[in-house]
């Protein structure tokens, strides 16, 4: 996969994580993790946010 897929699937499960959209970022992960990105969980990917 190259780079700037890469990023650009890590920055859009950063996004529906900060806007709280679960399903929207557990479809982006199963996506980003068939392609080799290791996306956290969910609840890791809430609890790194520091509470937002």
């Amino acid at each position: 996969m190259a780079y700037e897929t890469k990023v650009l699937l890590m920055l859009l499960a950063d996004t529906a994580c900060r806007t709280n959209s679960k399903e929207m970022y557990e479809v982006i992960a199963k996506i980003a993790n068939v392609e080799g990105v290791v996306l956290k969980p969910w609840d890791e990917a809430k609890a790194s946010l520091g509470g937002q």
